[in-house]
């Protein structure tokens, strides 16, 4: 599934806090994919809602939002969910939830849009981020930037069988 849609044109959209310890997986998975890829990588920060006309405008095929969401897994635990999938409040921060912002780049992009969460072990201000996600923002930016240069599959690992809403065991398990 999530294989499926890095091919094309793709908006990579990292959302969270560089402020809150492991909410900032989204803008660091983007500002490692930045330099090495053709896909635009926006990082939202903490106001996602403030940069969807940008994503939008792109005219992509594909929506990557990647973001620190508590899923129930254990921390770095990596899952891909779409729009249909999430409650309301799907252990975000944020104040607009990720269920919303992804249903409107959905109708207003008509791309296909993917929610890639890392199980977050602490968002309090001021926070580190911790080592499980540190590692967990490294594979998925090496295994996104791997996919999005045409190196063919995406690599053995959490994200080469992405199945919707699984968590993935930290760092080699497969989401399934």
């Amino acid at each position: 599934m999530l294989d499926a849609c890095l091919s094309g044109k793709v908006v990579v959209l990292g959302v969270g806090s560089r402020w809150r310890g492991d909410d900032a997986a989204g803008p660091r998975v983007v500002e490692r994919l930045a330099s090495g890829t053709s896909a635009l990588c926006i990082d939202a920060g903490d106001a996602p809602e403030r940069h969807l006309g940008e994503a939008i405008t792109a005219g992509p095929e594909a929506i990557v939002v990647v973001d620190a969401v508590d899923f129930g897994g254990a921390a770095g635990d990596v899952g891909v969910f779409a729009a249909g999938e999430l409650s309301p409040r799907f252990g975000t921060t944020h104040d607009t939830p990720l269920a919303v912002l992804m249903r409107y780049l959905e109708t207003e992009s008509r791309a296909e849009v993917l929610l890639i969460g890392i199980q977050p072990a602490r968002v309090g201000f001021g926070d580190p981020m911790s080592c499980a996600v540190e590692e967990s923002v490294h594979l998925v930016a090496d295994m996104l930037s791997a996919r999005l240069n045409g190196a063919g599959e995406v690599p053995d690992g959490p994200l080469a069988t992405a199945g919707r809403g699984a968590p993935s065991a930290r760092l080699g398990g497969e989401i399934a």
